[in-house]
């Protein structure tokens, strides 16, 4: 028997929360991320350029920045702290007073909220110069850069270009695939050394290699479960989760949470087609009736 069976059901809720399984789509991103940072190891970090990490929501994106961010700790040096990565998350409302709060937020900054948005563009550069910051990450970037509404997105183009015009850093946009689209078309910004970007997509159970790699990475899952083994990469059972996931690997977690939880509440011994059928049942849209784990899935 697997002894984390014999944990505490909390235990085993956040053993299940907590597992990671590196795999082909997170080398993709993090390896993107890097080389816009730094494209030779052991070199000097790039600067003065846009990039652009796009892909549909729940492809890992996020994590990955998040995971280049405890990769290049924040130091404390004799004038303060220094950040070399700044990770801003971009807010979906507050329009431009929002961008900037959010900028100076990542930075440590405490502003007065009657300082203008002129003077507190001032107060960004001049700690981003301090703070030595050398890449700037904006995740959810889409919020920049909203189509509807042309104040903002001229907005943001602006600032992006102030930024960049320190030629100290370069900086990644995270976002849905629009976000390459819409950077693209600035002209100004696209000259920031041509829009180098990385588009991560979802796993294809159509192509031979990436059917492989899903099933590896269902298999990795069942080991790091505090369960008996299910099966997960067996032919069959990795179908019926990529059906239901559509190869995301966000998607993919939310169910093993969903359905780990509910294998420890009827106390089973292993995550059971049941616990998943469940799950989706959970998550379908209103008047749809296809379950993969009910229904044959070949």
């Amino acid at each position: 028997m697997n002894n984390a069976t014999l944990a505490a059901p909390g235990q085993r809720q956040q053993r299940i929360r907590d597992i990671f399984v590196d795999h082909p789509i997170h080398h993709e991103a993090t390896k993107a991320l890097k080389r816009f940072y730094m494209p030779v190891a052991g070199g000097i970090h790039s600067r003065g350029s846009i990039c652009a990490l796009i892909g549909q929501s729940r492809t890992g994106k996020s994590f990955a920045a998040n995971e280049i961010v405890v990769g290049y700790k924040s130091q404390v040096g004799q004038d303060g702290v220094k950040r070399p990565v700044l990770l801003v998350d971009c807010p979906i409302e507050g329009g431009t007073r929002g961008i900037l709060d959010r900028i100076a937020d990542a930075l440590g900054l405490t502003v007065s909220t009657r300082i203008t948005n002129a003077n507190l563009i001032g107060v960004i550069l001049r700690e981003l110069r301090r703070a030595e910051v050398e890449f700037v990450i904006f995740d959810e970037s889409q919020e920049l850069f909203p189509e509807k509404n042309k104040k903002i997105l001229n907005f943001a183009r602006a600032l992006l270009r102030k930024m960049l015009n320190l030629n100290q850093f370069n900086i990644v946009c995270i976002g849905l695939p629009e976000t390459y689209s819409v950077i693209a078309e600035d002209p100004q910004l696209f000259g920031r050394g041509g829009l180098e970007h990385k588009h991560l997509s979802p796993y294809d159970w159509k192509n031979e290699v990436d059917q492989k790699n899903f099933r590896a990475l269902c298999h990795k899952f069942d080991e790091e479960m505090p369960f008996e083994k299910s099966g997960f990469g067996t032919q069959d059972f990795a179908y019926r989760l990529f059906l239901a996931s559509g190869g995301c690997i966000g998607h993919l977690k939310n169910y093993l949470i969903d359905a780990g939880n509910r294998a420890i509440s009827d106390a089973s011994l292993q995550v059971e087609l049941r616990h998943f059928s469940d799950a989706y049942d959970a998550r379908k849209r209103p008047g749809e009736t296809f379950n993969p784990f009910n229904s044959t899935s070949n």
